[in-house]
């Protein structure tokens, strides 16, 4: 989850609010799900009890070109989520989020930004504010049909204040390249009814709520996305994959018990100080992504020098050897808040109250300027062995004919922190990204 909160200039007080997202995933099975929160929240008048009405049912989205190429934007995405892990100390303290998640509200937001607010969100993004709708919006269209073993989606969505006046030009954005279903509401009980009503249907239950009560009068708007991930491995571990009573050998030095999946995988990763594997879900089109550095590299020293365009090329470079694969049972759920990452990106004008331009997303009654006071980023992971033998019927097998037979045997043990992603192998767009430091 992450939340951005938007507020009236000189009013507030600083002060981050937290909204507990309670319900995540089964932790016996191999699922990723992040929600992305945008809140924005400014002096208001008090509702009238309406409930949520929607506003986008006279908005006919607009047919839109899919051609934009994504392997652009997956580096763009990578470089992204890199600057954030290495500004959370990533290779010290283990971190998960979703680039794709976070750029879905911040895209949503930067069609509401203008003048130098835009600038900087657009360097940060590494993209054009066209670019990235385009992008988000193509990369959404390209996700697969949800079949049983593997299940992907985005979705994005807007609740508004009843007195708030939302500028049309930016809710017709936010249907056109997100497809955001947008409600007015009176932001009262029954918003909290209606939008956890949302989340539960959007994350397929993974979580089942978001808000725990009413929002105060200061909220003015909410752009929520959510990023889920539910897949089997392509090839199922048995009972004798299962290496119990393993040691892992943290970030700190202390040696932990760890216990490890096993497996013979196709896909070899090597680069400067780096080596690696892919490891396929159902249907081929997402896989499981991991990189270990070299024996005396420490992760925070390899993040330090790893950038989207290296990472891409050492994924798309990859070689088909026999690769005898550890993966220690892990699970993770970080809470970030971001705005020091994305201030030293270079959004900074968006988090400052005299200079913050998100004139075009609308105003309040009172005309106060809107500026960004917090971005908070939540997210869970869990991986297991837990599969599937079900094989589902489908084009997208990144295993596409029989790799040539290899008497160099390759070994990979994730024994120590690595780098870990959740990848679409067409585009080698990171979904999720993270780091595991510790078992604990």
């Amino acid at each position: 989850m992450a939340a951005l909160f938007l507020r009236e200039g000189n009013l507030f007080r600083r002060n981050c609010v937290y909204i507990a997202d309670e319900s995540f995933a089964d932790p016996m099975k191999k699922r990723a799900a992040a929600l992305v929160l945008a809140l924005l929240m400014l002096l208001a008048l008090p509702g009238c009890g309406i409930k949520a009405q929607a506003l986008t049912k006279d908005i006919v989205p607009q047919a839109l070109d899919t051609t934009t190429d994504l392997t652009a934007g997956g580096e763009a995405v990578s470089a992204f989520a890199l600057s954030l892990l290495r500004s959370e100390r990533a290779g010290e303290t283990g971190v998960l989020l979703s680039p794709v998640s976070i750029l879905n509200a911040l895209g949503m937001t930067a069609n509401g930004a203008g003048g130098t607010t835009l600038k900087q969100m657009e360097t940060a993004a590494g993209m054009s504010l066209n670019q990235l709708n385009e992008f988000l919006y193509t990369y959404r269209m390209s996700l697969p049909a949800v079949y049983k073993s593997c299940a992907v989606s985005l979705a994005n969505s807007a609740w508004v204040r009843d007195t708030f006046r939302v500028e049309d030009s930016f809710l017709r954005a936010c249907v056109n390249y997100y497809n955001a279903e947008i409600y007015r509401s009176a932001f009262d009980g029954s918003l909290v009814t209606d939008l956890n009503r949302w989340v539960s249907k959007e994350t397929n239950g993974l979580i089942d709520s978001l808000l725990e009560q009413a929002p105060g009068e200061a909220t003015m708007l909410y752009l929520v996305n959510a990023a889920c991930f539910d897949a089997r491995w392509e090839t199922p571990y048995e009972a004798s994959d299962i290496r119990e009573g393993g040691t892992f050998t943290a970030a700190s030095g202390a040696r932990q018990t760890a216990d490890y999946l096993t497996s013979s995988e196709s896909i070899y990763l090597s680069g400067n100080n780096v080596t690696g594997f892919l490891k396929p879900y159902d249907g081929g089109k997402y896989a499981f992504v991991a990189l270990l550095p070299d024996e005396g590299v420490t992760l925070e020293d390899y993040l330090k020098n790893l950038t989207g365009e290296h990472l891409y090329q050492l994924i798309t470079g990859h070689q088909y050897a026999d690769v005898q694969a550890s993966i220690p049972r892990f699970t993770a759920q970080t809470e970030l808040e971001l705005e020091k990452a994305l201030t030293a990106m270079g959004i900074t004008d968006l988090f400052d109250v005299s200079r913050a331009d998100l004139r075009a997303m609308g105003s309040a009654p009172s005309g106060n300027n809107l500026y960004v006071s917090s971005v908070l980023h939540k997210t869970y992971l869990s991986l297991d062995e837990n599969g599937t033998k079900a094989a589902a019927a489908t084009s997208l097998d990144i295993n596409a004919g029989a790799a040539p037979p290899s008497e160099d045997v390759k070994t990979v043990t994730l024994d120590r922190p690595f780098l870990y992603m959740i990848v679409d192998t067409h585009a080698c767009v990171p979904l999720f990204m993270g780091t595991v430091t510790s078992m604990k």
